[in-house]
């Protein structure tokens, strides 16, 4: 909860702080990317472990040749932002588990890939993750299999974020947990620095 929101002012602080004509390469890949391919087999039922894991290889492929590509470059000169990948696969759509995606969590490590996890309060899921959104498409078509109640819905996604917790610990990429009950600029500030730090230090003339 709150990813997209945090995200979105990410970019805008990294945009902000680039010289004209010095905004680098940027890639953003929201659900639409990270998940989205995977929603049909999953609402066939067909969705396998090697399907999930050929998604996966693609996406973390091509950051692999983002890399390689500017390894020329004595400064930072490609920036990545995920919305969501291996982790929330294990729990959503839930057919890969963590020793089916772990071998991508070890190559994004490799590559200097950070993670953040948001973790909101159960009363903070239930005021701004299902409340308002009672009528939304999400609630009303797609977590109908997570319960049939708005309470059994709210109850599913609390217990989902204890286990992406859990998962959260086994990543082998530097981590930080944010409590994400209310997002200021300080936290956007703090996040900023833990994904583009050496950015900064190169702004700073650190390096």
């Amino acid at each position: 909860m709150g990813k997209s929101t945090l995200i979105d002012a990410l970019l805008r602080r990294h945009a902000e702080i680039a010289e004209p004509r010095r905004l680098r390469t940027l890639v953003h890949l929201a659900q639409s990317h990270t998940y989205g391919p995977l929603a049909p087999s999953e609402d066939a039922h067909t969705l396998t472990v090697e399907e999930n894991q050929r998604h996966l290889e693609r996406i973390v492929g091509l950051i692999e040749w983002l890399h390689a590509s500017v390894q020329e470059h004595t400064k930072p000169w490609c920036f990545v932002a995920l919305d969501t990948l291996h982790l929330t696969h294990c729990v959503r759509p839930g057919v890969v588990k963590w020793p089916d995606v772990a071998g991508f969590d070890h190559r994004l490590a490799a590559l200097g890939c950070k993670l953040l996890f948001l973790r909101a309060k159960p009363e903070t899921i239930w005021e701004l993750g299902v409340k308002p959104r009672v009528n939304d498409q999400f609630i009303r078509d797609y977590a109908k299999k997570f319960g049939g109640s708005l309470e059994s819905i709210h109850k599913y996604f609390v217990r989902e974020q204890e286990t992406l917790a859990g998962l959260f610990e086994h990543s082998a990429m530097p981590k930080t947990l944010l409590e994400n009950d209310a997002v200021g600029y300080d936290c956007v500030e703090a996040v900023y620095r833990f994904w583009a730090e050496d950015r900064l230090e190169m702004a700073a003339g650190g390096k």
